[in-house]
């Protein structure tokens, strides 16, 4: 009997010496030519140039891509990643999200990003949410999760947007978390609703709850605090990670 005569759920890569190119083409060439489904890929980095050869190399529509590496492990070597080659349907993760570029992102057609520790400017972030906006990338984005490093202002992450800070006593969406195999929803109170150019809904930021929560004291306060930063132009609001969902 043959033991890959079978679907893939997740295959995992160790991307570090000993193993050697070579090898690393050798499997990726046979998973590229097997008709097998290949749901996800699981990539542990430890050395940056296997995942240049991967990211170049591998052509299979997967559902899920993780990246993640050992913080002091990975060897960098300024390769930076600009464009998507091969379809990833519904989640990519990527710890950190710094060999990616901009350009990488709007490449994805992908219903769920999580990219940490992303080094993205506040106008980076811009031209993402036009784009998006403009219905140019990103069409089948249902949710992602910047965490941003060094810190950056709310206000010119969506400048020209035409965003409107919602009053999350009176506004709330229930969003269905995606990959979730039970169906796990949840609601959104408040955050700044922004509107694709179709009529599509994205709502950055927000409160969190579960069925029968409701918001908290401190999201109101801190609403309330920010209403005034929002409205003035001598103010900034400033933050270190945000989410977006779409409907």
């Amino acid at each position: 009997m043959d033991v890959f005569n079978c679907d893939f759920g997740i295959i995992y890569f160790e991307l570090e010496p000993p193993q050697t190119n070579d090898q690393l083409i050798e499997i990726i060439n046979w998973l590229n030519n097997t008709k097998k489904e290949i749901r996800a890929i699981d990539i542990t980095l430890g050395y940056s140039p296997m995942l240049e050869l991967f990211m170049n190399t591998f052509r299979r529509n997967i559902s899920q891509l993780t990246i993640f590496h050992y913080d002091g492990r990975i060897e960098y070597d300024d390769v930076v990643y600009k464009h998507l080659n091969f379809e990833i349907k519904n989640s990519f993760y990527s710890h950190p999200f710094s060999l990616f570029n901009l350009d990488f992102l709007l490449s994805m057609d992908t219903e769920k990003i999580l990219p940490y520790r992303s080094y993205f400017s506040a106008r980076e972030l811009n031209i993402f949410l036009r784009s998006w906006q403009e219905g140019k990338t990103n069409q089948k984005l249902k949710e992602i999760f910047f965490i941003i490093w060094p810190k950056a202002d709310v206000k010119e992450i969506l400048k020209g947007c035409r965003g409107e800070l919602m009053d999350p006593r009176t506004t709330r969406l229930k969003f269905r978390e995606v990959g979730s195999d039970n169906h796990r929803e949840f609601w959104i109170y408040g955050g700044i609703y922004i509107r694709r150019n179709d009529g599509h809904l994205a709502v950055i930021g927000g409160c969190c709850c579960r069925e029968g929560e409701n918001v908290s004291e401190y999201n109101i306060e801190e609403y309330l605090k920010h209403v005034e930063d929002w409205n003035s132009e001598n103010r900034t609001w400033y933050v270190e990670g945000f989410r977006i969902f779409t409907f």
